[in-house]
């Protein structure tokens, strides 16, 4: 008998594996797994079983808002980004991961940093009577995400994390604080739908 048929009679609960997937970051983290647990239940012959668990991990990490629009505008971003910029609630481009992390969960801005970043760019902002510029603005956004272990992670998880006894969460609250502030104005432009 090889090693691997001494595993066949092994199982491990849906409840288990579902767990396992949600605790990823995020949804694109989730895709091999949810790949995985789908492929094994259509293998055994449980299609049921096999959509069902797509649609749970799936709908586990769509964001709760819906948004009345798929799409916000150069010239809306330009406009609401300007507003945060010229009222101090932006005044580091380390502020950036906050904007990263709505405009990407809710408007269709690139997941990815490096085209997020090329698009805040093309917005043709400045910051301190400065323009942005690529590089730096990259490397900001780039090391602001790993400043804190809930930046990574989606909106909806910023909203759910308790900050732990001893934790040092000042750059977490400062990101948080920006991110809640662009919801609010966006929710108020109707771009997103109030809950």
């Amino acid at each position: 008998m090889s090693d691997i048929e001494e595993f066949d009679s092994e199982s491990i609960p849906v409840s288990f594996c579902l767990d396992e997937v949600r605790s990823c970051p995020e949804y694109r983290d989730a895709m091999p797994l949810e790949r995985l647990l789908s492929r094994y239940y259509c293998m055994q012959g449980n299609v049921r079983l096999s959509m069902l668990v797509s649609e749970v991990i799936r709908r586990h990490f769509t964001p709760p808002e819906r948004f009345q629009r798929s799409i916000l505008s150069d010239d809306e971003a330009r406009e609401v980004l300007c507003g945060l910029i010229k009222t101090g609630m932006i005044d580091g481009q380390y502020q950036f991961v906050a904007v990263y992390r709505v405009l990407s969960d809710f408007c269709n801005f690139p997941k990815e940093i490096t085209s997020f970043c090329h698009k805040i760019i093309g917005l043709a902002l400045e910051l301190k009577g400065e323009p942005l510029e690529y590089k730096s603005l990259y490397q900001s956004v780039q090391k602001g995400i790993n400043a804190h272990p809930a930046l990574p992670m989606s909106y909806k998880r910023w909203t759910e994390y308790q900050i732990k006894d001893g934790e040092r969460a000042s750059t977490f609250l400062r990101q948080k604080a920006v991110a809640d502030r662009l919801m609010e104005i966006l929710r108020k432009r109707k771009i997103l739908l109030s809950k």
